[in-house]
């Protein structure tokens, strides 16, 4: 089919859905938003980031404690807001698991507005999570790709922040993380579960890296996915996700 017929097509689509199923936020019911800007702006805010190998120690911006270093391969995590928020939460879900791929606009945005809050030096490369192929087919698009985009474009506007989107790889179909109920499954799960593609690794060779992600539980995705990036050569990894 000719591309801009299945252009056509598809905002035939959009048009049609929009007219049977308005666009309102999801927070007030406001009209012609997804999420409004007062409602973003409840979105709590994250006051301490703590080590990610520990949880314990409070840091500046989300690093490893001097006492875990070395430990696991991600360096730090930063985490925008707390899923325990009933909006924040029911965002993230309606995002990925109603397959609205527009909430990628206001949380990227939001996202890129708290990191500007910080003083979290720029990566060389932003690298979203990846999906396995099957569950990209699935739900149309990449969540994490989509944020990267959105983030990157907000933080450093005319100026194209380096993604890199297909060096990671998923290489086996896992059960989602939030779905899996205990520590030792949800490692088991993502055991191997990720690759680094060979043509990519002269691009992140001792270069710092940022992990993005949408949500993140105990941090295990953000782990595996930093360990096979080391292992290729990377001098750093942060994790940036919404919210833990």
């Amino acid at each position: 089919m000719p591309l801009n017929v299945r252009e056509t097509l598809k905002k035939l689509g959009t048009d049609i859905l929009d007219t049977l199923f308005p666009v309102h936020c999801l927070g007030c019911d406001a009209p012609e938003e997804y999420l409004c800007q007062t409602c973003l702006n409840t979105f709590p805010r994250r006051l301490r980031e703590r080590c990610p190998t520990c949880l314990k120690a409070t840091t500046p911006r989300g690093e490893v404690c001097f006492a875990c270093s070395g430990i696991k391969a991600l360096d730090g995590l930063f985490a925008a807001s707390v899923y325990r928020s009933p909006l924040v939460a029911a965002a993230l879900h309606t995002y990925k698991y109603r397959f609205i791929p527009a909430f990628a606009s206001p949380l990227g945005n939001w996202l890129a507005e708290r990191i500007t809050e910080t003083d979290l030096p720029l990566p060389d490369y932003c690298i979203p999570v990846p999906l396995h192929s099957r569950r990209l087919r699935f739900r149309g698009f990449n969540q994490s790709a989509l944020l990267a985009h959105t983030l990157t474009n907000t933080l450093t506007p005319g100026f194209d922040m380096p993604i890199l989107e297909n060096c990671l790889l998923r290489t086996r179909s896992t059960k989602p993380q939030m779905k899996t109920q205990t520590r030792e499954k949800r490692l088991n799960n993502l055991k191997n579960a990720f690759a680094f593609a060979k043509e990519s690794v002269p691009l992140i060779q001792d270069k710092t890296l940022w992990l993005i992600d949408d949500v993140a539980t105990t941090g295990t995705t953000l782990e595996e996915c930093a360990a096979v990036l080391k292992k290729a050569g990377a001098k750093k990894v942060f994790g940036i996700v919404l919210a833990r």
